[in-house]
C-alpha cells in the first residue's frame, strides 16, 4: 500500500470515529457486571474486556494504554456497525474476501486442533514450554498523598490491614488514586510506570504489602492487591 493511500484511510477512520463519537449514549441506568459497555445497545461484556485487557498487559503494553481498552473497544464496535449500515461488509469486495478468509483460517485451525494426536500435542508443549509460561504479575493500588501530610503513616497502617486504595480516596480529599488497570501487571510493565527500587522490591512481595516513594506529585503508597505467580501450566490445564 503507498503512503499516500495509508494517510487517506488513516483519515477516513479518524473522520468516522469522530463522527460517531456522538453515537455512545453512556445514559442514566447502571450497567450489570456482567456489561462493561453499551454501544447504540450493543453490549460488550465485562469477561470479552477483561480477557482483551489481560492479554494486552500480558504482551507488556503500556500501562496508560491498558488505560484506553475499553475505548478501543468502543471505537471498533461503533466502526462495525457503521459498516454494517452502509451496507460495506457485504458490498465492499475487499472487506469480504477478509472476512471469508478469516472465518476459513479459524475453521480449519478447529479441524486442525481435532485431528492432532494427545501424542502430538504434548511433544508441542515439552518443546515449547516458554510459550505458554507466565511471568510473575501484581495487581496494584496507588495512592498519592501531598508531602508533609499527617496522614501519612495511618493511611499506610490501613492499607497494610487490607483497607481498599479506592475506599480510602473516596473518604479525603487528602488522598489521590492514581489510575492503575485492575489487572495484575508483568514486572515488565510496572518497570516503566513504577521507580526501579520499587520494582526491585515487588519482586518478593506479598498481597497487602505497601511501598513507598516520592515524586514532584507528592508521596506515593503502592499496595499490592494481588500476586500472580510467575509459572508455566501443566500440560492437562493448557491442552
Amino acid at each position: 500500500m503507498r503512503m499516500t493511500d495509508g494517510l487517506l484511510i488513516g483519515g477516513v477512520a479518524l473522520g468516522i470515529l469522530i463522527a460517531l463519537a456522538g453515537l455512545v449514549d453512556v445514559g442514566d441506568a447502571p450497567l450489570d457486571e456482567a456489561t462493561a459497555a453499551t454501544v447504540n445497545e450493543t453490549p460488550i461484556s465485562t469477561d470479552e474486556f477483561q480477557s482483551l485487557l489481560e492479554r494486552r498487559a500480558q504482551g507488556g503494553v503500556p500501562v496508560e494504554e491498558l488505560l484506553d481498552t475499553l475505548d478501543i473497544m468502543i471505537d471498533e464496535e461503533l466502526l462495525i456497525q457503521r459498516a454494517s449500515e452502509l451496507g460495506i461488509l457485504r458490498r465492499d469486495s475487499n472487506v469480504r474476501v477478509a472476512i471469508i478468509q478469516a472465518m476459513e483460517k479459524s475453521i480449519l485451525n478447529e479441524e486442525r486442533g481435532r485431528t492432532f494426536a494427545d501424542e502430538e500435542i504434548e511433544a508441542f508443549y515439552r518443546e515449547n514450554a516458554g510459550l505458554f509460561s507466565e511471568p510473575l504479575s501484581l495487581q496494584l493500588e496507588e495512592l498519592v498523598l501531598a508531602r508533609g501530610s499527617e496522614r501519612v503513616d495511618s493511611i499506610t497502617a490501613a492499607l497494610e490491614s487490607g483497607a481498599s486504595g479506592r475506599a480510602l480516596a473516596a473518604d479525603s480529599d487528602e488522598v489521590e488514586l492514581s489510575r492503575l488497570p485492575p489487572v495484575p501487571l508483568s514486572m515488565e510493565t510496572l518497570a516503566r510506570r513504577l521507580p526501579d527500587k520499587i520494582v526491585l522490591q515487588l519482586e518478593s512481595a506479598v498481597e497487602d504489602d505497601v511501598f513507598r516513594y516520592e515524586s514532584g506529585r507528592g508521596i506515593h503508597l503502592v499496595r499490592v492487591v494481588t500476586v500472580r505467580e510467575a509459572r508455566t501450566p501443566p500440560f492437562n490445564e493448557i491442552r
